[in-house]
């Protein structure tokens, strides 16, 4: 299996965070095969070849773990940055990692699968199964994200025409704000007065649902995720803040290719 090193370095619970990880490799730190990589986004065959760390063998973590967690607002679907830290942030990983079923290697391999904005709550994935969470991230697999969106005001029939066909919105890449039309989405009015709807994509842009409705002069004041394929956040009962840990066939059984 064909991993970037970053991606492999992550998965092996060696290092407290991807800042770290990274950090380590420009060092000169890890090698693959005798050969010293300093570039973190070099490609490997994990299965083929021999990862050391300052002279350590690496390996992934084995043991696979799937986490459904209700996350609430104010917390960020990633490891906390020393900056963060200064700034009073919130990880959506302090929920999870006082829970002793779960080893340390494992707890440091976690990663989440589509981030949630620190303001949007609601389902979401946490994993060390990096194969799973791939698929799940592609969009030419169309696994469905299902949200509830509170609009600012109503909305009205030709803006959700015009959303479900596509809208351009503006993306971030490379440090520079570049143009992207979103995929179809699907969209669902469930209040009579037109600020409530459910709303279906298969893509996981950086704020992207939210993009799409400043691109037809509304805003959104609440998202919720409320599901994943089939896997529906009303069915597990869970409060936010509170999570399962479930078996990797619910997660295959909800997200079918």
């Amino acid at each position: 299996m064909k991993l970037r090193l970053h991606q492999f370095l992550s998965r092996t619970g060696a290092f407290s965070s991807k800042k770290d990880l990274i950090h380590r490799v420009r060092s000169g730190e890890v090698s693959i095969d005798g050969k010293v990589v300093v570039n973190p986004e070099f490609i490997f065959d994990a299965a083929k070849c021999r990862v050391f760390w300052k002279g350590r063998l690496l390996q992934k973590v084995r043991e696979s773990i799937y986490i459904v967690i209700n996350k609430p607002e104010g917390y960020l679907s990633s490891r906390l940055t020393p900056n963060d830290r200064r700034l009073g942030k919130r990880s959506v990983f302090e929920l999870v990692e006082e829970d002793k079923s779960i080893g340390k290697a494992t707890m440091k391999a976690l990663f989440c699968v589509g981030r949630l904005d620190e303001d949007t709550s609601g389902l979401l994935l946490i994993t060390n199964d990096g194969k799973l969470g791939s698929r799940l991230t592609d969009p030419k697999h169309g696994v469905k994200k299902t949200y509830l969106v509170e609009l600012q005001k109503p909305i009205s029939s030709k803006d959700v025409a015009e959303l479900e066909k596509g809208v351009v919105i503006g993306l971030e890449e490379n440090g520079r704000i570049a143009g992207y039309k979103t995929k179809g989405c699907r969209i669902e009015v469930v209040a009579a007065d037109m600020k409530k709807l459910k709303v279906a994509v298969s893509e996981g842009r950086k704020r992207e649902v939210r993009r799409m409705f400043e691109a037809v002069g509304n805003e959104v004041l609440q998202l919720r995720r409320v599901a994943l394929g089939s896997l529906k956040l009303e069915d597990l009962n869970l409060k936010k803040g509170k999570y399962i840990i479930a078996d990797r066939k619910l997660i295959e059984d909800a997200t079918p290719l």
